[in-house]
């Protein structure tokens, strides 16, 4: 019987090559969608799942309120990660670690050194760190060699990953491995003690290097600038921050642990006067193992490229959308051609099969013909993930022997088999087989089908909300990336030093960039005039009895005219080179109006001073200047965020500080920029030798802060092209078969003297009724999304009546172009030829 079954689905199938040629497009397209993002959910989603007691593992946060304002922070200082260790109960394992960027260089048996250089903090994460033993006691490694238990007990040992011991000593035994030395930054000499497998590609552990922490203690990583304090229990500072992860015991939950958090908050107050100030409070508690991935509180900088769970679940309510279009293009065109085996059916009736037995039959057509859809669709898929690397996470790849995947992709076809074909199985198995031999079903057929209109405008309306949300987005994203943020940004690269070195050795490197060939301008701050990541601090103006909460930037002479920042009255600095001890402030206009003054003019000349307030109320200060000029207001962080008020200090002693480099345009091609930057990367080395020069241009780097904004515009410019792709193809089949079906109709019209014109106004009216009851059903709810989206920008485009009458318009269009052909090429026929078989 299966036999028969799947016989007489393959004979049908051919027989109606169009009609089957079409839903399987529509359904290939829609399947293709959902495996891909089924595929990126899933990735995404499974970060860290692989670790057996992920639910037992978290780490410990800090998050920091002053005043109005909170700061989190995905660290704590090493004494607080001794205490918890020592003073905690509950908790089988904790272990500290941090990461470090170094130059490593690694002796060959041939007297050979291979050197590698030190990554971008800017722009990588370095795979180093310094931890203790008992991070493998916590995290679940597979050893290649050596023992976790005494890999990183004794200082100057390093374990590796399988593969970064492969990237320096090539393909030898991995056990000759064990014992061969490591230099870090030309005179750390450590030895290998230990090689464990790589982790998967979902994982934000991308450590490939583990050094022991009893290491610092030894070496001249515990002696400034580096590391002092770190193993320093009596400590309790700012510095030397780095990441605390704990097991906790079988049963014991997040919350028995947070309650022990407040006698250490009280410890480090009462015995080492950490947070005088009154308005600040700082409060530590566990974030879960699998929450690190998704939570942007604690900073995707210190880990891989962090994702969006509402971002996740859009993509999948957008697969969704998309399959539902595909399986009512096949429920549309399958009711349509219904008539087409009407008296099949009456024949299979009145030979005995049951009601049942057709529906059955039907289904596995339809199942048949949606494997065949998901066969097409895997081929598909394997050459999207590669099309789009800026979309598809780098490690989500097609495993067609993945347990997983099989069970989506069997669950995806019963699915859409039964949602495509259980309707019109119903349908065609209702059909009396009287009334089926005789041909009454062709007036059921031909008569108003209110459930297929239905679904047309449902398909329609899902396609101009996406239409819609495309150009909305469209819009904001050029908006975000062309707005005058009050500075220039365009020809300026910046790059950082490491504060290693004398504070000196900047200003001698600025000079000599100055000097070169290409240079207009250059600039020391510790940061740019935008920036994601602003230092705020509290200023008071004494006089006025006011203070505020600032973005602070330090900055020397030339920061102003290189960002070209505009100024509204008073001057601009005028400090010597190297001299700090006579400040100079500029503000903007908010900071001027935040702190009492009413015109600009007003603040010139007026001390304010940089503190915090102590918990008597009164303000402590610990630097203090006069207002020298007032700036005009530019946005000095993102443009979701309001301008703020904005303090600039002047200084030229900045240490370990931004440099930045306005290139000369004039009689300059970009291309030319390559050369100059050639020669400010000698300088650098000239002076930094054993430092990587990094650089940035820095009209990039505001671009790379709307990043999620440009991804979600692309989402969306695939789905809105996917569902319209799908629509039209659906669209398409149903004047097909509507112009085939009304083929006699139409000569008799010609012959009474119909126009051509007329004809196709005929055909295609109905279909645009449904298109514009679609729009009036879809602009509302398009509004509603892209206003709720917009919410998130502080400055944002309107949402105008243009928008929606040219999406309306390009819905049409649309509609008009897929039925045209078929419409026209009916309109066209030969009356005589349809009219000569009556």
């Amino acid at each position: 019987m299966l036999y028969d079954y799947f016989k007489t689905a393959l004979r049908v199938l051919f027989r109606n090559k169009l009609y089957s040629t079409i839903n399987l497009i529509g359904l290939v397209i829609g399947l293709s969608a959902c495996i891909c993002i089924y595929l990126i959910a899933g990735f995404e989603l499974g970060f860290e799942h692989f670790q057996p007691d992920m639910n037992r593992i978290y780490r410990a946060v800090t998050d920091v309120r002053d005043n109005d304002r909170e700061s989190h922070f995905p660290l704590v200082s090493y004494s607080e990660a001794s205490y918890i260790k020592s003073h905690f109960t509950g908790i089988d394992k904790v272990a500290y670690f941090f990461d470090y960027y170094f130059k490593v260089s690694v002796p060959g048996k041939d007297g050979n050194i291979n050197v590698f250089p030190t990554p971008d903090p800017t722009k990588e994460i370095s795979d180093i760190i310094i931890t203790e033993p008992t991070y493998f006691d916590i995290f679940n490694y597979e050893w290649l060699v050596g023992k976790p238990s005494s890999a990183l007990t004794d200082p100057f040992k390093v374990v590796l990953t399988e593969n970064k011991a492969r990237e320096y000593f090539g393909s030898v035994p991995l056990s000759e491995v064990i014992g061969r030395e490591i230099v870090y930054n030309d005179s750390l000499r450590l030895s290998v003690s230990g090689i464990v497998k790589d982790y998967p590609k979902n994982t934000d552990f991308v450590f490939k290097e583990f050094i022991s922490l009893s290491t610092i203690s030894h070496s001249f990583l515990n002696k400034p600038p580096y590391l002092t304090g770190v193993t320093d229990t009596s400590k309790w500072g700012w510095s030397d921050w780095g990441q605390a992860f704990m097991k906790l015991s079988p049963g014991i939950n997040a919350e028995e642990i947070a309650n022990q958090t407040p006698a250490l908050i009280k410890l480090e107050a009462s015995q080492h006067g950490k947070f005088s100030k009154s308005n600040v409070h700082q409060i530590i508690h566990l974030q879960p193992l699998a929450d690190i991935h998704f939570n942007p509180d604690y900073g995707s900088d210190y880990y891989s490229k962090q994702s969006d769970r509402r971002t996740l679940f859009g993509l999948i309510g957008i697969a969704a959308l998309i399959l539902l279009i595909a399986v009512i293009n096949f429920i549309n065109l399958a009711t349509a051609q219904s008539i087409g085996r009407a008296k099949e059916i009456g024949i299979r009736k009145i030979l005995g099969s049951g009601r049942t037995a057709l529906i059955l039959r039907y289904l596995g057509e339809t199942f048949i013909l949606v494997w065949l859809a998901i066969i097409v669709s895997l081929l598909i898929c394997r050459l999207l993930l590669n099309a789009f690397p800026n979309i598809i996470p780098n490690g989500v790849a097609v495993d067609i022997i993945s347990p997983s995947l099989l069970l989506f992709l069997m669950s995806m076809a019963i699915l859409t088999t039964l949602l495509s074909g259980l309707y019109p199985a119903k349908l065609l198995s209702s059909y009396s087989p009287v009334q089926s031999l005789k041909g009454a079903t062709a007036q059921i057929s031909n008569s108003k089908n209110p459930l297929r209109k239905m679904l047309i405008v449902f398909q329609f309306s899902v396609s101009i909300i996406f239409i819609v949300g495309t150009i909305a987005i469209g819009n904001q994203v050029h908006y975000l990336l062309t707005k005058n943020l009050g500075f220039q940004k365009d020809s300026i690269i910046n790059f950082f030093n490491s504060g290693k070195h004398r504070k000196e050795d900047d200003y001698v490197l600025a000079d000599r960039i100055r000097r070169l060939a290409g240079v207009d301008k250059v600039s020391i701050s510790n940061d740019p005039p935008e920036t994601a990541f602003p230092g705020l601090g509290t200023i008071q103006c004494k006089e006025l009895g006011t203070h505020i909460e600032a973005q602070n930037i330090n900055a020397d002479n030339n920061f102003v005219s290189l960002y070209g920042l505009k100024m509204v009255t008073g001057r601009n600095f005028n400090t010597p080179q190297g001299n700090d001890s006579s400040t100079e402030y500029l503000i903007n206009e908010t900071c001027s109006r935040q702190l009492g003054f009413k015109r600009p003019e007003d603040a010139i000349g007026h001390l304010i001073q940089e503190g915090y307030l102590a918990k008597t109320g009164s303000f402590i200060a610990y630097r203090s200047g006069q207002v020298a000029g007032v700036l005009a207001d530019f946005h000095s962080q993102p443009l979701s965020i309001p301008i703020g008020a904005v303090c600039m200090a002047a200084t030229n002693s900045l240490r370990g500080g931004l440099i930045s480099v306005k290139l000369s345009t004039s009689g300059r091609q970009s291309g030319d920029f390559s050369g100059v930057i050639k020669n400010i990367g000698r300088e650098w080395k000239m002076i930094y030798p054993e430092e990587n020069f990094n650089y940035s241009f820095y009209d990039r780097t505001i671009a790379g802060f709307y990043s999620k904004e440009q991804t979600t515009g692309d989402i969306m410019n695939i789905s809105m092209l996917v569902a319209i792709l799908i629509s039209c193809i659906g669209l398409f089949g149903l004047i097909t078969y509507t112009a085939a079906q009304r083929t006699k109709e139409i000569g008799i019209r010609k012959v009474l003297g119909a126009s051509v014109a007329g004809v196709v106004l005929m055909l295609a009216k109905e279909f645009i009724f449904l298109i514009i009851l679609a729009m009036l059903l879809a602009f509302p709810v398009a509004y509603y999304l892209i206003h709720q989206w917009l919410r998130n920008f502080a400055y944002r485009v309107n949402i105008s009546w243009e928008l929606f009458a040219l999406s309306g318009i390009a819905a049409i269009l649309i509609a008009m172009l897929t039925i045209s052909y078929q419409a026209v090429k009916a309109a066209l026929a030969n009356p005589v030829k349809s009219l000569k078989a009556e």
